[in-house]
């Protein structure tokens, strides 16, 4: 049975992780969801990421599949408290899945993208941001049919990214954090949930990848054909 993947639960997955399970649990659709982070919450998460002072240094995703557990007894949520690799994304990403990609590296968008390429059938919206602006990326593969570019193409620095995965970086070394801004990460997370949205009614998106600025308060879709 098809599910909805959120990896990444930070900024921008804490963001859309309640709105889609809210919405989920009164449609007709789906009703499984996997939660993906190998990440755990520290204090400095507070300023832009719903956590209480007992949650420091638990898991992101054990703590989201808690909650979201509580609210919606009707829907099936369950945590992975990995990163996502090579090693394990075939197991995690199946086809048919709908994945939710907020991460902030390339190397793990990458990734996913790759494997996700290779399925018959498989949607991404992938999401990213940096203080005041970023983008958003729509991938839609439907019986092996391509029907927008992956999110490779028109972007090098996914295609062959220059950073690494959290995976690969040792425990002696701290993973880089650009500074983010609350309201920017709810900017991504409402037009990722617009293009789930319009995908999951049946809708064929004019575009594959929207531009947002909240400095000038602004988007703009970028059609990426196939």
């Amino acid at each position: 049975m098809s599910k909805l993947i959120i990896i990444g639960l930070g900024g921008i997955g804490g963001a859309l992780a309640e709105p889609l399970a809210r919405y989920m649990a009164h449609s007709d659709g789906g009703k499984q969801i996997l939660l993906i982070d190998g990440d755990r919450y520290e204090t400095r998460n507070a300023d832009r990421q719903r956590v209480t002072g007992d949650e420091i240094g638990q898991h992101k995703a054990d703590a989201w599949a808690r909650r979201l557990s509580r609210m919606f007894s009707g829907l099936d949520i369950k945590s992975v408290t990995d990163y996502v690799t090579p090693a394990n994304i075939q197991r995690m990403i199946l086809a048919g899945d709908t994945v939710m990609l907020c991460v902030d590296n390339h190397a793990t968008r990458n990734l996913v993208q790759e494997h996700m390429v290779r399925l018959r059938d498989a949607i991404l919206v992938s999401g990213g941001n940096d203080y005041t602006d970023g983008n958003v990326q729509i991938f839609v593969k439907k019986k092996g049919r391509v029907l927008t570019a992956p999110i490779t193409k028109h972007h090098p620095e996914i295609a062959y990214p220059r950073d690494r995965r959290p995976d690969e970086i040792g425990c002696d070394e701290e993973i880089p954090q650009s500074p983010q801004l609350v309201f920017t990460n709810f900017m991504a997370a409402a037009v990722m949930m617009n293009a789930y949205y319009k995908i999951m009614g049946g809708a064929t998106l004019s575009y594959g990848e929207v531009y947002f600025d909240i400095d000038k308060n602004i988007a703009r879709t970028v059609k990426r054909a196939a």
